[in-house]
C-alpha cells in the first residue's frame, strides 16, 4: 500500500541553498505501493496524502508539498510545519482516449495523468521514445511538473505559455475528506471515469481552475496533472557571440527577426533568449535559438541526467566568497564564466528533453526573474544597466526569455508577449543588491512587471497587488470559498502570510 514515512528534521533548505536551516517539525516522504503505474494505486496514494492532511489538521501543523526544493525563494518553507516529499510519488499513467470527453478539441492521443513527484526529465524520457514531447519546459527538467506549475516556470518558446499552459486538469485533495479531480468547465476533458477511479469528485470549475493553476501549494496538495503532449519534434539548436544591432534589440523587444541574421534554419526561431552584461562586454551578446523542425530517426535518443553535484558543486561558494574578499576580480571572474557556461552550438539537433537536459543547481549561484511587456523589454534592460552602474562589483548577467500571457490567475507572465528578464549570477552581497535595485528601478520608472514566485524577489503585499489587481482577489477569494478555517491555516505559509494572501489569524 501508499504511505507516507516519518522523518524527525528540524531544519529545511532548498536544493539551491539559497534558502537554509528553516526549523521544521519534520518531513514525510510519499512513497508508492509496489507494481505498475495504475488508477487504482493512484487512488491508494491519494488516500495516503488524505490521511496526513487530516493529521495536520488535528495537529494543526502547516504542511506544504514539495517536489524538487528548486525554488530560489521561501516560497515552499513552512516553519514549524511539516514539509511533505513528493519525489518518489513519480508515476505516469497515457489516458486512454475512450475516457476523454466527447467534445474535447485537443489530441486526445496525447493526455498524460503525471503523480505529483514526477520530473520534467522523467516525463521526457517516457514520452519523447512514444513519438510525444512536451511542447515547453523551464531550462532545467530537474524540476517536478507540479512544482513548476505551481510557481509559473517558464522557458522561452516565444510562441508558448508558461509551462502550466499544457495542464488540462488536476487532482486536488484540500482536506481530509475531500479528493477533487479540477478541470475548467469552459474545456471539459475527461468522461469521469478517471476521477471516480481516483476516488475522486469530478468538479469543472474555471474559477477553481484558474485559481488552483498557480496556487503556490496554498489551496492544498496537487496529488496528479492531466498534461496534453504534443507530436515530437526536433530543435536545431545554434549559440553565437553576436553584435549588439537595431536589429537584436527589434527582436528582443519582440518585435520580430526580420532585422538579425540568426545562425541556424530559415524562419522563425521556436527558442530564443540573449544574455547581456555591457559593463564586461558593451557591443556584443550571447544569443541562443532553436528552430523546431521535423522529427529525424536518425537521431539517437539518449539522456544524461547523472546528477553533476559532485567536484566543483560548491566551486560557485568558493567564487563568491573569494569576490568578496577580491572585489577587483569581479569583471575577469564573470567574463570568464559567461564564455565557459555560453560556448557556441552550431546546428546541434536534439529532441526537447535533450536540449533542456537535467541540470543540477550549484550552491553558490542566484537568480530572480521579472515580466515585463515585451514592447518595453529593452527600455528595461537600459535602466537595469544604469542600475548595474551603481553595483559595479556585482557578478551577473541580465538574460532575455519570452512566452506569451500564460493560464493562471497568479501567472507572472501576464502581457500578451511577456519579456521575462533574468538576473543571474554568483550569490553575492553585491548580486542580490543588484536585484532589489533592478526592481526598484521598474518600481520608480511605472514599468509594468511582475516577479517570479519561485525565484529572489522583493515580494511585498503591496508589489503583489500592483501587480495582479483582481486577479489577486479573485484567486483569495477562490482559496477561501474551497477550504474551511483549518485548511486555510494548513496551507498557509509564513511567505503567504507576510504578502497578505492568507490570513494569518487562525
Amino acid at each position: 500500500m501508499a504511505k507516507t514515512i516519518f522523518y524527525d528534521s528540524d531544519e529545511w533548505s532548498n536544493f539551491h541553498l539559497s534558502v537554509r536551516g528553516v526549523p521544521i517539525a519534520g518531513v514525510f516522504e510519499l512513497h508508492n505501493s509496489s507494481g505498475a503505474a495504475s488508477l487504482v494505486r493512484m487512488a491508494e496514494s491519494a488516500a495516503a496524502v488524505q490521511a496526513l492532511v487530516g493529521r495536520a489538521f488535528a495537529e494543526r501543523r502547516r504542511l506544504r508539498a514539495q517536489g524538487a526544493a528548486w525554488s530560489f525563494s521561501d516560497v515552499a518553507a513552512v516553519p514549524g510545519g511539516w514539509m511533505l516529499n513528493t519525489g518518489y510519488a513519480n508515476w505516469l499513467y497515457p489516458l486512454p482516449p475512450a475516457q476523454v470527453q466527447a467534445g474535447f478539441d485537443g489530441d486526445r492521443d496525447g493526455l498524460l495523468l503525471c503523480q505529483t513527484g514526477i520530473s520534467v526529465a522523467e516525463i521526457n524520457m517516457f514520452l519523447e521514445p512514444r513519438g510525444r514531447s512536451l511542447a515547453t519546459t523551464g531550462a532545467s527538467n530537474g524540476q517536478t511538473f507540479v512544482g513548476a506549475m505551481s510557481t509559473s516556470t517558464h522557458g522561452s518558446a516565444i510562441d508558448q505559455p508558461a509551462i502550466q499552459g499544457q495542464v488540462r486538469g488536476f487532482q486536488l485533495i484540500p482536506s481530509p475528506d475531500r479528493n477533487l479531480w479540477v478541470e475548467p468547465a469552459r474545456r471539459p476533458v475527461t468522461d469521469g471515469t478517471m476521477a471516480a477511479a481516483l476516488g475522486a469528485t469530478l468538479v469543472r470549475d474555471d474559477r477553481l481552475f484558474d485559481a488552483a493553476l498557480v496556487g503556490l501549494g496554498a489551496f492544498g496538495v496537487i496529488h496528479s496533472v492531466l498534461i496534453e503532449s504534443v507530436p515530437h519534434f526536433h530543435l536545431v539548436m545554434n549559440r553565437r557571440k553576436l553584435p549588439i544591432t537595431p536589429g537584436l534589440l527589434t527582436a528582443m523587444r519582440g518585435q520580430g527577426f526580420d532585422g538579425i541574421d540568426l545562425p541556424g534554419p530559415a524562419g522563425r526561431p521556436y527558442f530564443f533568449q540573449s544574455v547581456l552584461n555591457r559593463h564586461i562586454d558593451r557591443d556584443n551578446g550571447y544569443v541562443t535559438v532553436g528552430h523546431k523542425v521535423a522529427w529525424d530517426p536518425a537521431v539517437p535518443l539518449t539522456y544524461d541526467i547523472v546528477n553533476k553535484r559532485a567536484p566543483g558543486y560548491n566551486l560557485a561558494v568558493v567564487v563568491a566568497n573569494m569576490l568578496t574578499v577580491l572585489p577587483g576580480l569581479t569583471q575577469v571572474i564573470t567574463k570568464a564564466v559567461l564564455a565557459d557556461q555560453l560556448s557556441d552550438i552550431h546546428d546541434r539537433k536534439a529532441s526537447w528533453g535533450q536540449s533542456f537536459n537535467f541540470t543540477t543547481p550549484r550552491a553558490g549561484q542566484a537568480g530572480s526573474s521579472m515580466a515585463v511587456p515585451a514592447d518595453r523589454a529593452t527600455e528595461a534592460l537600459e535602466l537595469l544597466e544604469r542600475t548595474f552602474a551603481s553595483v559595479p562589483r556585482a557578478p551577473a548577467a541580465f538574460a532575455c526569455r519570452y512566452a506569451t500571457r500564460s493560464p493562471g490567475l497568479l501567472a507572472f507572465q501576464r502581457f500578451d508577449r511577456t519579456a521575462i528578464i533574468d538576473i543571474d549570477g554568483l550569490d553575492s552581497k553585491a548580486t542580490r543588491t543588484l536585484m532589489a535595485a533592478g526592481v526598484a528601478a521598474m518600481r520608480a520608472n511605472g514599468i509594468p512587471h511582475a516577479e517570479h514566485w519561485g525565484k529572489l524577489n522583493q515580494l511585498t503585499a503591496q508589489s503583489v497587488r500592483d501587480s495582479y489587481q483582481g486577479d489577486l482577489e479573485r484567486w483569495m477569494k477562490a482559496r477561501t470559498d474551497l477550504l474551511d478555517r483549518d485548511g486555510e491555516y494548513c496551507f498557509g505559509s509564513a511567505f503567504l502570510d507576510r504578502l497578505g494572501m492568507t490570513d494569518n489569524r487562525h
